[in-house]
């Protein structure tokens, strides 16, 4: 994306694309009213953006007026740190997600998590951080995006998972897996996980249409396809990813 930022954009539009997902650094090195108008001049509208835990923590309302700039309704959280995942943190976290949330919600951009494998990991006596986050944030106030690959990682049952919180998971991302995740389901070697197990959409084993089925459950309104990792040329990527989320059935 470096290479040819605009252009980027634009082949994502021609392949068909409704809308982008951002993150910070599409945005550290120009400002979002520039980024906004390259957006509408493509016509890729962007609902959402991840950003980093200390802008959301300690400068919320900057935050919101950015995410507002850039037309986004959801401003998520996408990761925690090695460091950062002890039960004690995760209530923490939780305090910290509701407490921005509330500072930018009259600017109506809510506030979201994106899950990796480790939320679903037993902390103490069955406790996970996911567990956490959803039981001590409010419902009104903080969302969740569903990563289905990180999920199948850690061996959630998916279905279970939606139907258990209605209503708390808005956005998701769709992407696939091949292969057994079994030795890999705590491993740190995010590397390794990419490359021996992340597929293209429609190239793997994740039934989404079973997880689509339950949409007016969970309350899922923004299906992003992604990969971490894909083959050159992305074109081919973006493209297959494309054409095997169109086929399904939602």
């Amino acid at each position: 994306m470096a290479e040819d930022f605009v252009g980027t954009f634009q082949m994502i539009k021609d392949v068909g694309y409704d809308f982008v997902e951002l993150n910070g650094r599409n945005f550290a090195d120009r400002s979002p009213e520039d980024l906004r108008k390259i957006l509408d001049d493509v016509g890729l509208p962007a609902p959402a953006t991840h950003v980093d835990y200390d802008s959301l923590a300690k400068e919320p309302a900057k935050l919101a007026d950015t995410a507002s700039i850039l037309g986004c309704k959801f401003a998520i959280l996408p990761y925690l740190s090695d460091d950062q995942r002890s039960l004690d943190d995760y209530k923490q976290h939780a305090e910290m997600l509701n407490r921005s949330a509330e500072v930018m919600k009259s600017t109506g951009v809510s506030v979201a998590y994106h899950n990796h494998q480790f939320e679903f990991l037993d902390l103490s006596d069955g406790q996970t951080g996911m567990n956490i986050l959803l039981s001590e944030t409010e419902p009104d106030l903080v969302a969740f995006e569903l990563d289905m690959f990180w999920a199948a990682l850690a061996r959630i049952d998916i279905p279970a998972l939606l139907t258990a919180n209605a209503g708390r998971f808005r956005l998701c991302h769709i992407k696939d897996m091949s292969g057994d995740p079994t030795a890999l389901m705590a491993s740190g070697d995010y590397g390794k996980i990419v490359s021996e197990l992340m597929v293209n959409v429609g190239e793997g084993s994740l039934p989404f249409e079973s997880y689509f089925a339950l949409n007016d459950v969970s309350g899922m309104e923004y299906f992003i396809a992604e990969h971490d990792g894909p083959a050159k040329p992305y074109r081919k990527s973006i493209q297959t990813s494309y054409d095997a989320i169109k086929a399904m059935r939602f």
